[in-house]
């Protein structure tokens, strides 16, 4: 009996060492340069649409096999890699392929690709998953067929059609469905019924989104606040949106504002603005490629990731949490009052658009000094210094904003930013979009006071030549609301924001706080029950009972003897 107690103490002793000495893991992402097909609005066949995705599948197994070789245990391919966009519902058609729920039950397509038909592109990915032994998410198309009769919902041709992440563990099984919650013009899809899609792994617990999600509130805050999810797996077609939406720059600033992982693969065709591919962590981008120039070629990106402990709330987001409801409330106390500036501008500042939004700014007249500017209830505070001998060659301004945006959505702002006007002789230029700087700053701090708990820092840097890059993790430091360089920094900047996010005031800029987090809590409370079963089946949980039930056995053994 002693020898079985031995072995199933150095069991126990194992499994915590494993779960407990687990620092990092090895992420990779590619900005696929996806090859479209001749015609995406003309209607072929499915033979035809195979053998476009295929094109591109034989990309992505050669870009898999780099990243295997260079130890990575995780790979995501962009939105839209597979096929590309600008469909109609019926070209899409072709493309699609029946993805059955893997909360409900288990498949590897590489293993049984015979249970459903036309589901060739999933056993490709699967079999990549599988053949390399490593986590595998791409982005494709799902058909999901319906009755009439019983759904009052179900489209006029029998089928929802949905914009949907999937998910290969090491052993080729679909561990996780996700189908994208916000559309942004997508015709040939779907909005679905909101769903927090998930999956584990022996390094933590990843949440799924894509592209025009990063904007909302859903579903994002709630894997990160409710489900206290601290990875998340990032697909897009995110086309740049100078100066501040840039895929780098904001999908970098909704990781560091909210201490998280993000594996953000972006396509990259840059004729069209798509580009822009990275991981980052909670303090900042760990690497990153942007490739804005038509000739640029997609990178594959390999990077440690430290693993983060999801076992507790971390601080940023246990702040949030903290802070989001009784802000609302003081947002719906704002509300009742006529909206105004509570603080006077001087007479220096000016007004210049920046994405469809009228700023407030005022212009960097000298080589150093201290700035503020306000709008409605947003106060922000520049202090800034530039080498005199470099000063005045472009044009800088800092400015506020405080709204409701309704280009291309509606989504509430408030945001303090300092960017580099696109001609120095035309303050209107000022929050136009310009991918060139020179000027270097010795220091840069920006502080703002919002309303909203949700603040996305970034600080754009430029070669001069219309390459741009993040500054580097320990070059800065973001506490807050308030963002600060290192005495050292001396570097090109571009743009550098605090981007506020006021989630609660999106449909017609009035508060619904209060309801919203609510309904979100609840919501959230049924959809973590559904997932439960995905959370026992894959990943890090598979290990644990495995070891579990050797453990039982060696128990019921002695029990025995």
């Amino acid at each position: 009996m002693g020898k079985e107690v031995r072995l199933l103490l150095l069991l126990l002793g194992t499994l915590s060492s494993v779960l407990a000495n687990r620092s990092k893991f090895k992420g990779a992402v590619y900005g696929h340069a996806v090859l479209l097909p001749k015609d995406s609005l003309k209607v072929i066949s499915r033979a035809e649409a195979l053998d476009n995705m295929n094109k591109n599948l034989d990309v992505y197994r050669e870009q898999v096999t780099k990243a295997k070789s260079q130890g990575a245990e995780i790979i995501v391919f962009p939105e839209d890699g597979l096929y590309g966009f600008q469909f109609t519902r019926q070209s899409i058609y072709p493309y699609l392929e029946y993805i059955p729920d893997p909360r409900t039950e288990l498949w590897s397509p590489c293993d049984e690709p015979g249970r459903y038909n036309d589901t060739e592109v999933q056993r490709s990915l699967s079999c990549l998953a599988k053949t390399n032994s490593l986590y595998l998410v791409a982005n494709m198309g799902d058909k999901q067929p319906c009755d009439a009769a019983t759904d009052r919902t179900c489209p006029p041709d029998g089928r929802y059609q949905y914009n949907t992440n999937v998910v290969y563990g090491p052993d080729g099984r679909l561990l996780a469905r996700y189908h994208k919650y916000n559309l942004f013009y997508e015709l040939q899809f779907n909005a679905p019924e909101l769903e927090l899609s998930y999956f584990d792994t022996p390094f933590g617990r990843f949440g799924l989104m894509i592209c025009f999600d990063v904007l909302f509130h859903d579903p994002g805050l709630p894997l990160i606040l409710s489900l206290n999810i601290s990875n998340i797996i990032f697909t897009s077609a995110w086309k740049d949106a100078l100066p501040l939406l840039s895929a780098l720059g904001y999908h970098s600033s909704f990781a560091r504002g909210l201490g998280i992982n993000m594996l953000g693969a972006n396509i990259h065709i840059p004729d069209y603005r798509f580009h822009g591919s990275g991981i980052y962590g909670p303090d900042g981008t760990i690497i990153s490629f942007y490739g804005s120039t038509n000739a640029s070629k997609p990178k594959l990106l390999v990077a440690d990731v430290n693993v983060l402990d999801d076992t507790q709330p971390n601080k940023i987001v246990s702040s949030i949490v903290q802070q989001n409801l009784k802000q609302a409330r003081m947002n719906e106390a704002d509300d009742k009052r006529v909206t105004k500036d509570t603080t006077k501008n001087s007479k220096k500042t000016f007004e210049s658009l920046l994405f469809y939004d009228m700023f407030t700014f005022a212009a960097l007249d000298k080589p150093s000094g201290h700035i503020k500017v306000n709008q409605k209830h947003v106060h922000c505070e520049l202090r800034y210094s530039i080498p005199e001998e470099l000063f005045g060659r472009e044009l800088y301004a800092f400015g506020a904003f405080d709204g409701l945006h309704t280009y291309e959505g509606q989504y509430y702002f408030q945001i303090c930013a300092l960017v580099k006007c696109a001609d120095a002789r035309n303050r209107s230029t000022c929050g136009s979009v310009t991918y060139d700087a020179i000027t270097p700053f010795v220091r840069l701090s920006i502080s703002g006071e919002m309303q909203t708990p949700f603040v996305y820092p970034q600080i754009i840097l430029s070669n001069g030549i219309g390459e741009l890059s993040l500054a580097e993790p320990d070059s800065w430091t973001y506490t807050g609301k308030s963002l600060k360089t290192d005495k050292e920094f001396y570097k090109p900047v571009l743009s550098a924001a605090l981007f506020g996010r006021d989630y609660f005031r999106d449909t017609d800029g009035q508060n619904k706080g209060d309801n919203l987090y609510k309904s979100q809590e609840d919501a959230t409370d049924k959809e973590d029950k559904s997932e439960i079963y995905l959370g026992l089946v894959s990943g890090q949980n598979i290990f644990i009972f495995l070891l579990g039930f050797v453990c039982l056995l060696l128990l019921v053994n002695m029990a025995i003897f």
